[in-house]
């Protein structure tokens, strides 16, 4: 079976600063592959280029067995890969549902004329993009909050909505920045669980970038390490944490037996 996704040799280049060099990955369907390394490392790079925030200098990016090398952002969302970001994109004085509604319009089953005309394929399709939101609230935890400003949530909270919205979009493929980042032990803990709920209720793929190696740890099936823009190692969580030059490069020693 072909890869999901699939890098080949993606490099990225800013005036003369080689950010990533020939990176590579294959993504299975159904697995979770972690990205980790030290800051700077390249991995939001890797990440700007496989979504379309950036094009690479040179290798190609291919989905489903299609080249979208260069493709927008928003065309390589509709064919089914989302992301979150590192640092939190929510609309902070629109409503916890209307956050995940603003995901789902890439789906909407009507133009403008149904729009101005309050036609019934436009509030039976509102209808359905509304369920869809509130189901997804619901698998977040966040159902009870759905008519709150986002900006008010409790920050744990935000980052489950910021992956409620990237669900929206009804995506194959899942990248996820960060996703731990600020969350204490205990919020770790529950979103490893969720995630993992989600990727089996929605038949997700998914890749992350963390600096957390709990987390990684315990819910990556899979684990690439990159330093100064190169791949260092690739393998499973317990082959990496015995790697004496990830240990050497990020882990350190005493992480490597913990």
């Amino acid at each position: 079976m072909s890869p999901l996704l699939k890098a080949e040799g993606i490099s990225k280049q800013f005036r003369g600063l080689k950010a990533v060099a020939d990176y590579s990955l294959q993504l299975e369907a159904g697995s979770i592959v972690g990205l980790i390394g030290p800051n700077g490392a390249g991995k939001t790079t890797v990440f700007n280029m496989l979504t379309g925030i950036l094009k690479p200098t040179t290798g190609r990016v291919l989905l489903n067995g299609r080249d979208i090398t260069g493709f927008r952002p928003d065309r390589i969302a509709g064919l089914g890969m989302a992301r979150t970001f590192q640092n939190l994109r929510l609309f902070n004085s629109l409503s916890v549902l209307d956050n995940v509604l603003i995901g789902a319009q890439i789906h909407k089953g009507y133009g403008i004329t149904a729009v101005l005309g309050s036609l019934p394929s436009f509030r039976q399709s509102e209808r359905i993009l509304q369920e869809r939101a509130l189901e997804l609230l619901d698998t977040m935890d966040l159902s009870d909050k759905a008519g709150l400003d986002a900006g008010n949530l409790p920050y744990g909270d935000q980052r489950k909505l910021e992956i409620a919205r990237a669900l929206a979009t009804k995506p194959q493929i899942l990248l996820l920045d960060e996703p731990a980042a600020g969350m204490n032990p205990r919020e770790s803990r529950e979103l490893i669980t969720t995630i993992s709920r989600v990727r089996e209720r929605f038949e997700l793929t998914v890749l992350l970038i963390e600096h957390d190696m709990h987390f990684v740890m315990n819910l990556c099936e899979r684990i690439q390490v990159l330093s100064y823009g190169k791949i260092i190692a690739e393998g499973k969580p317990a082959e990496i944490q015995s790697d004496e030059q990830v240990i050497e490069a990020y882990l350190g020693r005493a992480a490597s037996h913990a």
